[in-house]
């Protein structure tokens, strides 16, 4: 049986049309061109309805993956922006946005998207509400309003707040740069998790060692750091680009010190930019969403997508077996 009611598409034909250009970022005007060079006349409008049709059917595969992900007690989060198209055909001049979340060091990890017409803290709050554990974000204060979880910000987005400062500094320069200590901070901090990676990640007991070798070495570090910023803030310029460095960090390093709570909490939210990159691959390369609904659509297949990537299965393979099943 078509997964499609009464669609001449076969499964197999949209498990190869959703991984064209969900997994290789192939939009469908040019897959039009594809089908064409293969003998087969298969309009955008077509290939659109299949998209929309395939995630309409794949919605109940998506709300287990999201009661998996708030049973869980470590989320990560980031959102990014894409274009959408409005009713009248123009482009819409609002910001819109896809959500992602992920969950944290587990097994088996699961990856949703969202999309949503705003960056409002009121996107989180009611996405993840029922969830109850820690929440890893960058500095963006719109997660705040989530309920019931512990913040932990992201070393990635302090550090690089550093790094775009001295990046472009000549030796002598950098010597006398105030912004090079702060960058240093983040790096023996790093070198210590690298460490730990090194030494404990192929044992059983990873994230005990982890938790307890924090406490003794990472603990001071992350104080040494923030009295750093604390000192070093009074003398900066506000609006200069150490001055901005700095206020992130003093608002986001006394939360860092959450990660002692718990040996299976990373230091950064790469994991979570990690999966916002395939989306801006795409986006690259379809440039627009060309309707709210086709956003929401993207936003279910490539949380099949890239949860499964992130599980190690074949993706085509996998869709024809879900649409099959």
């Amino acid at each position: 049986k078509n997964l499609i009611n009464k669609g001449m598409a076969s499964n197999a034909l949209l498990a190869h049309v959703i991984s064209l250009k969900f997994l290789y970022s192939l939009p469908l005007y040019r897959q039009n061109n594809y089908f064409k060079m293969l003998g087969a006349t298969l309009s955008r409008q077509t290939l659109s309805n299949w998209v929309i049709g395939t995630a309409t059917e794949l919605q109940d595969i998506y709300d287990l993956m999201k009661e998996e992900l708030l049973k869980s007690n470590y989320i990560q989060a980031d959102e990014t922006t894409l274009k959408v198209i409005e009713n009248n055909g123009s482009e819409s001049k609002a910001k819109k946005y896809m959500w992602i979340y992920r969950t944290g060091t587990i097994k088996k990890p699961i990856i949703l998207y969202d999309y949503q017409k705003t960056r409002s803290s009121s996107c989180p709050r009611e996405f993840l509400k029922g969830f109850s554990g820690f929440l890893q974000t960058d500095g963006y204060q719109g997660y705040n309003k989530v309920e019931n979880v512990k913040r932990i910000y992201c070393l990635a987005h302090i550090r690089r707040k550093f790094h775009e400062i001295v990046a472009d500094l000549n030796e002598e320069t950098l010597k006398n740069s105030r912004a090079i200590i702060g960058f240093n901070w983040c790096e023996k901090i790093y070198n210590l998790e690298r460490q730990l990676r090194e030494n404990y990640s192929n044992t059983g007991d990873y994230y005990q060692k982890r938790y307890e070798i924090r406490l003794k070495e990472l603990k001071p570090l992350l104080e040494d750091f923030e009295e750093y910023i604390n000192t070093e803030i009074k003398n900066a310029l506000p609006r200069s680009p150490l001055g901005k460095a700095l206020e992130y960090a003093q608002k986001t390093v006394p939360k860092m010190k959450t990660v002692l709570e718990d040996g299976s909490l990373e230091i950064d939210n790469n994991a979570a930019e990690r999966a916002v990159k395939p989306f801006v691959i795409g986006r690259k390369n379809w440039l627009f969403a060309n309707t709210a609904k086709g956003a929401r659509s993207s936003a279910t297949i490539y949380s099949i997508i890239e949860t499964a990537k992130a599980n190690g299965l074949k993706i085509e393979r996998y869709l024809q077996y879900l649409f099959e099943a």
